[in-house]
């Protein structure tokens, strides 16, 4: 006879949650990642498409940590430095495609 394969557990709506913004999260520092590449290479519509998809990830797990209320602490403060870096880096990129074009005739 053969085993049935066991039921995986059945992850608390709070782990789904954390989870759900932990991804969103590395979503955008992936993004983060590639603007700041494309702008140094000089791909100024590359750049500004991937800092884009990086405030929309960062924008969507800001909103589902926001309406997730019931977290205990350590993964609230887990979360909340992961919500910081990716602040920190969005804010670390130029302003815009615009800006950085600005800046180079201006220097040039």
């Amino acid at each position: 006879m053969t085993e049935l394969p066991r039921k995986q557990p059945v992850q608390s709506a709070g782990k789904q949650m954390v989870d759900f913004v932990e991804n969103d999260l590395k979503l955008a520092m992936t993004f983060i990642k590639i603007s700041s590449a494309a702008y140094s290479a000089g791909k100024l519509q590359h750049a500004s498409d991937a800092r884009s998809k990086a405030q929309a990830a960062h924008a969507r797990a800001v909103a589902q940590w926001k309406a997730f209320s019931a977290v205990n602490i350590q993964e609230a403060a887990s979360m909340q430095l992961m919500l910081n870096d990716v602040q920190g880096a969005l804010s670390a990129l130029p302003a815009s495609a615009h800006q950085a074009v600005w800046m180079s005739r201006a220097a040039g």
